[in-house]
């Protein structure tokens, strides 16, 4: 239980960050380019980290990974607050991303190693994601209320999320690495990139697409009337729904469910487009939710049946999500600058396609590791 307590307070705290990082750069001068450079930096750190902290927790164990990476998570979160200036905030959350990737692959393995199923694991993580994102809507409404500006709103979101990785710091302590059993593996991932091809490819192509689209989907939902407390909301609504849909998810054959999560990723990212206010975006957001928790329990289902480096398998993938957090909001910026905000998710809704195309182009797939 322990394990899933520490998922569900890292991932609170991460979503309560991330929910108005696009509007606190704004707040304090970031253009959009500027926006899509904080997001690049975060995801090109988280990138590089889950890679090499990955493998490493295979070969070494995890408890060590998952100390370091919470305290240094503490430490860099509480540091936002620090970040005045668009350059200080690339730099700040540079560190996020690093300190992030030294404890995730290796504390969703640990968790597997003590018999966790993975839709059931997930679900916790996104409890945490729903309850970030509805304290950090009403936090930053209300304290932008009662300090009179939005800066010392964002200040004390940034301050909770820091208290809720010192917590998880505290509680890691309590846990003892009773089932690892080292690996010893080569430097190269080839094998393991060859062998899982479709899945990171299709993760690859659905993640650029929506984080093209997160980049500047707070300020989306602003140009459609939410203030900070919809904005919340709406993340809430797609995040609980998470939580409810992931707990059912493990009986279903891991493939099918990559698959259609692709594809109602595709129909929702579309969708976005024709929404005159932010009120129909509540049951998108719904729709999103089982399109999220499908995929993302397929993949990780995929990945640890199939592979006996586990960590190393769920850290490529932590990868390309870091990767795609660093070219996509790159793109999000420079798309809406130049296209506006419907162009990035005509852009996400593509690729998202295209994810699933690849995921049915080849039907034959590794068979169950043993």
């Amino acid at each position: 239980m322990l394990p899933k307590l520490i998922i569900f307070l890292t991932h609170a705290s991460l979503m309560m960050s991330a929910l108005f990082i696009p509007n606190y750069a704004k707040t304090i001068g970031a253009t959009l380019v500027e926006i899509g450079l904080v997001g690049t930096a975060y995801g090109f750190s988280l990138f590089v980290s889950s890679y090499v902290f990955s493998r490493a927790s295979d070969i070494r164990g995890r408890i060590k990974f998952i100390i370091s990476g919470l305290f240094l998570s503490a430490i860099s979160f509480f540091l936002q607050i620090t970040a005045t200036t668009p350059i200080l905030l690339i730099l700040v959350r540079s560190m996020t991303g690093l300190s992030l990737g030294i404890f995730s692959a290796p504390l969703i393995a640990f968790a597997h190693d003590r018999g966790a199923k993975m839709g059931n694991l997930s679900s916790y993580g996104s409890m945490g994601w729903a309850m970030g994102v509805l304290f950090a809507g009403i936090i930053a409404q209300q304290g932008e209320k009662y300090f009179g500006n939005s800066i010392a709103s964002y200040h004390v979101v940034f301050a909770i999320s820091s208290i809720l990785f010192v917590l998880s710091f505290f509680i890691i302590f309590l846990l003892s690495e009773n089932n690892f059993k080292p690996l010893q593996q080569p430097l190269s991932s080839t094998n393991l990139l060859l062998k899982n091809f479709r899945v990171y490819f299709s993760t690859f192509l659905r993640q650029f697409g929506a984080f093209t689209i997160w980049s500047i989907f707070p300020l989306f939902l602003e140009e459609k009337g939410a203030n900070k407390f919809w904005i919340g909301m709406l993340y809430f609504i797609n995040t609980g729904f998470q939580t409810i849909i992931m707990r059912f998810t493990d009986p279903i054959d891991e493939i099918k469910l990559i698959k259609i999560g692709l594809l109602m990723s595709f129909m929702v990212f579309y969708s976005y487009t024709l929404v005159p206010n932010f009120w129909w975006i509540i049951p998108l957001q719904i729709f999103l939710a089982f399109g999220y928790s499908f995929w993302q329990t397929g993949d990780l289902v995929y990945l640890t049946k199939r592979n006996k480096e586990k960590a190393a398998s769920v850290g490529i993938l932590n990868s390309i999500l870091g990767f795609c957090l660093g070219i996509g909001p790159l793109f999000g910026g420079f798309i809406s600058e130049y296209y506006g905000f419907h162009a990035v998710m005509f852009f996400g809704s593509f690729l998202a396609l295209c994810g699933f195309l690849v995921m049915t182009a080849w039907p034959q797939h590794p068979k169950p590791h043993k």
